[in-house]
């Protein structure tokens, strides 16, 4: 038997754990040894004396100063920490923290010894626990190994009843001019604790305040309720009517006033507001609300076609709803009762509170998948030997495409949108719609460009685009040798074969035999009549020699042929003029 002892203190505080090892040994010739390892986790101390008190319109929070651990450089101050009703669950003195528990932080790292929480409603039961929180620090100030102590008492508290409380704000009608909406509030409780009516005396009076919105700004009256003495101010309903329920929520508050005098108001709180939004055999429900009570289940009705009677559709927890499986383009109906409850135990009621109704249809708002495209032209198709190809199939370029087939795919396509670039450096522009699966588009001037397709279905859903298909010119450009200046109106220019094309410009440069420049352009045309271009002298019959570089239209853009053409032009007159 032995006696571990470790003396711990605030500066043992960390997140991980410590080992201890125990050894045991005996004493024979050959000892034996037997090994034990422990783990042994240090946490801060609990916050003590936690106190909650209501205070007008927020609770103030006090504990004890000083913590145990407050002087130590790894302390960073308070959590705290917040859940409506109370959770006395026993304290595990292992497990810092309060993780599981229902609370949410709603503060931290204060330093000081009071909180004051502002965000807090009438009719709500406000439970509160605090936590010491420790972290070491990087040189920069960051924190990192943060970890949390044992959490403080539970304190509780709720704020006095000396105002009206808001339970109904719910739509009975719904109509763009003659929509109603049903608003109810519970009476404050006259006694010593809450309304001191032997101190505020009459006549009593309740005021009923609309505005446009969830937020409550803009009151404006709409009704009010008075009397001489409390216990007769029994109305505590009223229908709000000539709203409109279909594109506006509205928020209400109830003021209290006693002998003229205002006492303050209920919390804001607004009607149920439900958007629906449209897809493939589906509707997206959505709604949205601000109460000072809490709503913990929304139940969904849908219209029945047949009886047009509302029917439980669904019963949920969140804000949104998907009904599937629905037909397009057919109409559905429906509306959202929210269903909640305060957590003061004077104000049990379930409080049941309806959305505007609400219908659309559902629209298919899938594309369709991308087709898969190809495009050929006869660009290696040359005719006649030296000639370049002629005719429409020489300036064409043929599209064709198939339909995805991958699972998933819509389906239901009743056209193509082609889109079509000159350049690959270009964006596309859609040229075309058409209902084949082909597509011929032409142009003498050039063959290069992409293309691409998309599918669109009878919604007008577009697809993406198809894979981007590019095609490039096939240029074609060729010169004769022989040509004959006389002005008999035949072959009096020396020119390109015809046809070319798809060329852009030229570099022509035309010399004697010895070798002097004698003509030059950039004119694919060229169009040399014979003429020295130094003095425009007809030039004698002879051999010429020619260099030509030619710049031809592609995909990329302009592009200077690597294949320079050169040879000899036989210029021939007829007229005895030789050289």
């Amino acid at each position: 038997t032995g006696v571990f002892q470790w003396q711990t203190d605030c500066h043992h505080i960390r997140r991980q754990f410590y080992e201890v090892v125990f050894k045991a040994e005996d004493n024979f010739t050959i000892p034996l040894v037997d090994l034990k390892t422990w783990i042994i986790r240090v946490v801060g101390p609990p916050p003590e004396n936690l106190q909650a008190q209501a205070q007008g319109a927020q609770i103030i929070l006090t504990w004890n100063n000083p913590y145990h651990c407050d002087s130590i450089s790894d302390f960073i101050g308070f959590s705290i920490w917040r859940r409506e009703a109370s959770n006395p669950f026993a304290v595990d003195t292992c497990q810092p923290g309060l993780a599981g528990k229902g609370y949410v932080k709603i503060a931290e790292h204060i330093r000081t010894y009071s909180f004051t929480d502002t965000d807090v409603n009438r009719g709500r039961l406000y439970c509160y626990r605090i936590l010491a929180e420790f972290a070491e620090r990087t040189q920069s100030g960051l924190y990192y190994n943060k970890v949390e102590s044992l959490p403080s008492n539970e304190a509780c508290a709720e704020l006095k009843r000396d105002l009206p409380v808001i339970k109904n704000v719910s739509v009975t009608q719904t109509d763009r001019t003659s929509g109603n909406i049903f608003v109810a509030w519970y009476r404050p409780i006259a006694d010593a604790n809450n309304l001191d009516t032997t101190q505020l005396t009459g006549p009593y009076s309740y005021k009923l305040y609309r505005s446009t919105g969830f937020t409550g700004d803009n009151l404006v009256e709409v009704a009010s309720f008075s009397n001489q003495f409390f216990g007769n101010l029994k109305d505590t309903t009223f229908t709000d009517t000539q709203l409109n329920t279909i594109d506006h929520p509205y928020s209400y508050q109830v003021r209290f006033f006693a002998n003229g005098d205002s006492l303050g108001g209920s919390d804001i709180a607004s009607s149920v507001y439900l958007t629906v939004a449209s897809r493939d055999n589906a509707l997206d429900l959505k709604w949205q609300e601000n109460v000072p009570w809490l709503n913990f289940q929304y139940r969904v009705f849908r219209q029945n076609k047949i009886t047009a009677l509302f029917e439980p559709l669904a019963t949920v927890t969140a804000d949104s709803f998907t009904d599937s499986g629905l037909t397009n383009d057919s109409l559905y109906c429906y509306y959202v009762m929210s269903v909640g409850d305060y957590s003061s135990e004077g104000l049990s009621d379930t409080l049941l509170n309806n959305s505007q109704q609400v219908c659309a249809r559902p629209i298919d708002t899938i594309p369709p998948c991308p087709p898969l495209l190809t495009v050929k032209n006869n660009c290696n198709e040359v005719t006649d030997g030296d000639v370049c190809s002629s005719g429409p199939e020489a300036f064409q370029n043929i599209l064709s495409w198939k339909n995805s087939t991958a699972q998933g795919c819509e389906p239901e396509i009743v056209k193509y949108h082609i889109y079509y670039s000159d350049s690959v450096s270009d964006g596309l522009t859609r040229i075309a719609a058409v209902t084949d699966t082909t597509f011929i588009h032409g142009s003498e001037s050039s063959l290069a460009g992409c293309y691409a397709i998309t599918a669109v279905d009878s919604f007008d859903n577009e697809s993406p685009y198809s894979n981007i298909a590019c095609v490039d010119n096939c240029p074609c450009y060729k010169l004769p040798n022989v040509f004959t200046p006389n002005n008999d109106s035949k072959n009096d220019y020396f020119i390109p074969i015809k046809p070319y094309r798809f060329i852009d410009r030229v570099d022509m440069k035309i010399y004697n035999r010895w070798g002097a420049l004698v003509f030059e352009t950039d004119d694919p045309e060229i169009r040399w009549d014979g003429r020295d271009i130094n003095n425009s002298k007809p030039m004698k019959e002879g051999v010429y020699y020619y260099v030509c570089t030619v710049y031809e239209i592609r995909v990329e853009g302009v592009r200077k042929n690597s294949n320079i053409l050169s040879g000899f032009i036989h210029l021939i007159r007829g007229n005895g003029l030789s050289n």
